[in-house]
């Protein structure tokens, strides 16, 4: 039984036995002091049916949303709980002295990093005798924003039902050929754990069928008891397994199975257990060092990871600590090492995300390596712990506690991706863009003798306007470039008036048209038209305001194209990519940052995936075509940034779909 998921479960195991509007009757001041009296008591479920009530009274009171929010968020109900936080800030900042941490706590478990930062920030300069909380939120949340813009390639899917279930499930051991798990559950029994409010546990297994697996059944009688047990390793044989018994102050036992039945599990020993409390722990491949966890006094934080050599007579020797590299000054749990001998493990104390995350070390030069993050998206905010990694290296399971989840901790599968090939070079066959010129040279312009034909068809459309400086409104000699991006061939190309920065360029039907404005010194202007092939003429007058390329400016690209809820580039963009290539060409000393966009359609954390890989396939696309990789940066933002309302999909979400240059850095010159 571990309390960290116990903390975080009565809520979710009860949260349906809500009956909204019971007290609407009642005196809003007794709703009130009901609610909290429940809250203070633990009682989240109880509480939140009192402010309910309370909330159908009074509907936009900000006191009562942030007493919502604060029980939501107390009972780990992150997601439900940021709207709620968020009413109430923006009716009333000062509804509670301390609304920016839980705002911020709430804003950090939902992914939105940066929003998060600003609260913690607000919350820390009010605060002096919190700095240290403050400081370390802060750079959880920097962390996590680092590692969602660089997600780990893998699909992670919770397992459905039969292994999931309502109530918790967590500490998933497989065998080698992968096709019996055991994992932990509370499902099932009649018992309550009155300490943590919820049912005691037992060990479960279960075989694979098909695609799935079977019903899972306790593991047998000899092994679970009526108190808490879990299941902590499996051998890769699936002979042994190592569990945890809530006996004394918890301990670990050892279980064999002979073919029929497991034997009664007998304790690992006084060297592994003690008065104090010992959780989970996994045999080295070799079979000849037991790891585990152990709150012993001596250690570096509260559970710390400890080792046992087993001596010449098959007992455990003392246990060794793992040193502070391995532990912090939280906890360390549930060790299981892979075959090629790599440490995985559960922390809260080291750098991660938030919670409980996952890490892993190697054994280096007779010594342990600092733990690195596994990464996201395996880490999230919430909890995650107890891995399990296949043998290839191709598969993972492990426990999470996820708001699109089906009981309190679920079990997930990882299944590990290949890196994406490279763009194919064969593809690219743009013309390339000249704008490396003097906008001077007017002989250069040139017009496309269709269009000129179905402009006198009438079936064009005539764009006019002026190129504009964007900070003072000059008028700018500029190129303006038009290309078809099916074929990504150039099909005009015209220039501004070097006195006025009045330009007019044809427009012909039925096709996907691509306008690239360039002046030296500025980045280019980018514009889209998709124009039916049987349009009337008209005439459409613009003013384009260019960007100097100075540190901070940046430009929406908007002839970048990809398939709804993907991140491969379409043929289509290649001109536009061309456009780019030149702009870094012309400029040698720029930076730029790739920034992906969505809108709010579907889940954040799935957005925000998507956006950095769209913004990681522009990136890769001008690696390919040789571009310096220490001046490029890719960064996915999901929905956190809109520029429009996502009420609407024209004009509003499609508008927030997008991908943008950014220049992040400029290099001065420097005279050789």
């Amino acid at each position: 039984m571990n309390p960290y998921i116990h903390s975080r479960l009565c809520f979710t195991a009860f949260i349906f036995l809500l009956v909204i509007g019971r007290s609407v009757g009642q005196d809003l001041k007794a709703i009130l002091e009901k609610g909290d009296k429940a809250y203070e008591k633990g009682s989240f479920s109880e509480a939140l049916e009192s402010y309910f009530a309370a909330e159908q009274k009074t509907p936009s009171d900000p006191k009562i949303k942030f007493k919502i929010g604060t029980t939501y968020l107390s009972a780990g109900a992150e997601a439900k709980a940021l709207p709620y936080l968020e009413h109430a800030y923006k009716q009333m900042p000062t509804v509670d002295p301390d609304i920016d941490y839980y705002l911020a706590l709430a804003l950090q478990a939902n992914s939105h990093f940066t929003r998060a930062i600003d609260h913690f920030k607000k919350f820390q300069a009010k605060n002096k005798k919190f700095n240290t909380i403050s400081k370390h939120k802060i750079e959880e949340c920097q962390f996590g924003d680092s590692l969602m813009r660089n997600p780990v390639l893998c699909t992670i899917k919770i397992l459905e039902w039969p292994v999931n279930s309502p109530f918790q499930d967590y500490g998933p051991v497989l065998n080698q050929d992968e096709d019996h798990l055991i994992f932990t559950s509370g499902r099932d029994s009649l018992q309550v754990d009155k300490k943590f409010r919820t049912y005691f546990e037992d060990i479960l297994s279960t075989t694979k069928k098909g695609d799935g697996w079977d019903v899972p059944e306790k593991i047998s009688k000899n092994v679970n008891d009526q108190f808490h047990d879990a299941a902590t390793y499996l051998t890769p044989s699936g002979k042994t397994i190592f569990l945890y018994y809530e006996r004394g102050n918890g301990d670990i036992y050892q279980s064999d199975y002979n073919g029929a039945e497991w034997s009664k599990p007998k304790s690992m020993g006084k060297e592994i257990n003690t008065v104090s409390w010992e959780t989970s722990g996994c045999l080295s491949p070799d079979g000849t060092k037991f790891y585990f966890a152990s709150d012993r006094q001596g250690g570096y934080g509260n559970l710390d990871l400890y080792v046992s050599e087993k001596l010449s007579t098959g007992a455990w020797g003392k246990a060794k600590n793992m040193g502070n590299k391995i532990n912090s000054r939280g906890s360390e749990d549930a060790p299981f090492m892979h075959p090629d001998g790599t440490l995985y493990f559960g922390s809260d104390g080291h750098k991660g995300l938030g919670d409980f995350d996952i890490f892993k070390s190697e054994f280096v030069n007779g010594s342990w390596a600092k733990p690195t993050n596994i990464g996201y998206p395996i880490n999230t905010p919430k909890f995650e712990n107890y891995f399990f990694l296949s043998t290839d290296k191709k598969r993972a399971y492990f426990s999470a506690i996820r708001s699109e989840g089906i009981g309190g901790s679920d079990i997930c599968k990882v299944n590990y991706l290949d890196p994406p090939p490279p763009l194919p070079v064969e593809k690219v066959v743009a013309v390339k863009v000249d704008t490396t010129r003097d906008a001077d040279a007017i002989g250069d312009e040139f017009v496309d003798a269709m269009i000129s034909f179905q402009k006198d068809l009438g079936l064009a459309t005539q764009l006019t306007g002026k190129i504009l400086d964007q900070d003072k409104g000059f008028p700018l000699k500029a190129q303006i470039v038009l290309v078809d991006n099916k074929t990504n061939k150039v099909i005009e190309r015209v220039y501004s008036n070097n006195t006025t920065g009045e330009f007019k360029i044809i427009i012909p039907h039925g096709g996907n048209y691509g306008i690239n404005t360039s002046v030296n010194g500025y980045l280019f202007n980018s514009l889209n038209f998709e124009v039916p092939a049987f349009s009337d003429y008209q005439e459409i007058e613009t003013a384009i305001f260019m960007q100097k390329a100075e540190v901070g400016s940046k430009v929406v690209l908007r002839n970048i194209f990809f398939d709804l809820g993907k991140a491969d580039l379409k043929n289509e963009s290649i001109g536009e990519l061309e456009s780019v290539l030149n702009l870094m060409e012309r400029n040698p000393v720029i930076k730029l940052q790739i920034n992906g966009h969505t809108d709010n359609s579907g889940d954040d954390a799935t957005n925000k995936v998507l956006s950095l890989k769209r913004a990681e396939a522009v990136l890769a696309f001008l690696l390919q075509r040789g571009v310096d990789k220490i001046r490029l940066r890719a960064v996915g933002f999901g929905e956190e940034r809109p520029i429009v309302s996502n009420d609407d999909e024209a004009g509003g979400r499609e508008v927030n779909r997008r991908t943008e240059i950014e220049v992040f850095e400029t290099e001065p010159k420097v005279d050789k």
